[in-house]
């Protein structure tokens, strides 16, 4: 429901989706004060450099700042703040620092926390927390850890671990394990042609894979001020290890919401949205990670893209100005492994039938269809960077006043990594 235009708005998470909101609802001329409130002390910035170039010291941090420092966004940005509770009589949100923000209209976009290895069962009490990359801190610590011939593994087969695999090699690690639960990572997924054609190109730099079955547990110990690990698998296989990173997954930051009457899915935790960002909650929206839109829940599409995140923004820009709807496109993603640029578009996840168009998993130049009940849904290319982009310009849904923001389909909703 649209707001006036002197409104105050209050952004929750000084993420991607947070900053776009806000960047939408000036593009589309609110006048009102935006506040966005970060738990994080350092400006908004893109994640998903952080498991590749910014490891590897390619870029900095500065680098990755949504904000242009030239042409700032006119918002107030409170940043080291922590929410514990929101408030629907005012609206608003309290803070860990036993402050009280009240707006005219609420965006979350808290987004979401790493998931983690449990310490194993026979863990002696000296569990040491695997790496994860889910914040600049995360990346930090990773990148300020000593791989030089360091045996690593890394637990997940998403496209978050397999990029930190590749640039654990390139930062000069004695040997990398893959933990990634199935022989072919992302066949489950993707298809068995590209889990193929990714586990050959890793392979061929000296990349290892665990047997199939899934991590259940660390141990961990010392002998002097060293730490040495173990990844307890399904079956009882111990992986050892100096260093070990935690890619499994996210889960919705939405803990501090469980008493404020906002509705949360019943698995995930994650804030019921309709499919303009709405909650049930008047005046609440929320996007990004920690929310599921009415698409998301019926399968329509995918959750956890970068892409997603900015299109959910706009949408609920849109929707607070009053301005035309803005359609959401195509699901779009994408991953960096070495020299493998992996590209997909369409309803992936929706597919029950995928078909090899060219190329082969040993050239690592795939290029794969996904159809659903006969009728393709979906594209995947590696280094094939034009006919992604072709296939995705074909099916690039123009925004009108008439039209709604999302595209039938039906199928279950993985979480990919870009």
């Amino acid at each position: 429901m649209p707001i006036t235009p002197d409104c105050r708005i209050l952004i929750v998470g000084a993420g991607l989706a947070g900053y776009h909101t806000a960047r939408g609802l000036r593009a589309h001329g609110h006048t009102g004060s935006i506040t966005v409130i970060g738990e994080e002390s350092r400006p908004a910035y893109d994640r998903p450099a952080l498991s590749k170039a910014y490891l590897t010291g390619a870029v900095s941090e500065e680098d990755l700042h949504l904000d242009d420092p030239e042409n700032p966004l006119d918002v107030t940005w409170v940043s080291g703040r922590g929410v514990v509770g929101l408030s629907q009589s005012p609206l608003g949100v309290e803070t860990n620092d036993g402050g009280f923000h009240e707006a005219d209209a609420v965006v979350i976009t808290t987004g979401a926390s790493a998931c983690t290895l449990p310490p194993a069962e026979s863990d002696s009490g000296s569990y040491v927390r695997p790496y994860v990359l889910r914040s600049m801190e995360d990346a930090l610590a990773l990148r300020d850890a000593n791989l030089y011939g360091a045996d690593v593994v890394v637990v997940g087969g998403g496209f978050l671990a397999l990029e930190a695999a590749a640039t654990c090699i390139g930062r000069g690690a004695e040997s990398v394990t893959v933990a990634a639960g199935e022989e072919l990572p992302g066949a489950k997924r993707l298809g068995r042609p590209v889990g193929q054609a990714i586990r050959i190109a890793h392979e061929a730099r000296g990349i290892q894979f665990a047997p199939p079955g899934r991590a259940m547990g660390l141990r961990s110990s010392y002998s002097g001020e060293t730490v040495r690990h173990e990844v307890v698998l399904e079956g009882g296989q111990q992986l050892e290890a100096h260093v070990v990173i935690c890619a499994i997954g996210a889960k919705p930051r939405t803990e501090w919401l469980r008493d404020s009457g906002v509705p949360l899915t019943a698995d995930t935790s994650a804030i019921l949205c309709d499919d303009t960002g709405a909650t049930s909650v008047p005046g609440v929206y929320a996007a990004g990670d920690c929310a599921q839109w009415a698409s998301h829940s019926s399968g329509l599409r995918p959750v956890g893209h970068w892409q997603e995140a900015v299109e959910e923004a706009g949408v609920i820009a849109a929707t607070l100005t009053g301005a035309n709807p803005v359609s959401l496109q195509e699901p779009y993603f994408w991953s960096d492994q070495f020299d493998l640029r992996i590209q997909g578009a369409g309803r992936i996840h929706s597919a029950d039938q995928h078909e090899v168009l060219e190329g082969t998993p040993e050239e690592g130049n795939l290029l794969v269809r996904y159809l659903r009940d006969g009728q393709e849904t979906g594209i995947l290319g590696i280094n094939r960077l034009r006919d992604v982009k072709c296939w995705r310009k074909r099916r690039q849904i123009r925004s009108t006043p008439a039209q709604q923001t999302s595209a039938p389909s039906t199928g279950q909703i993985p979480t990919l990594s870009r």
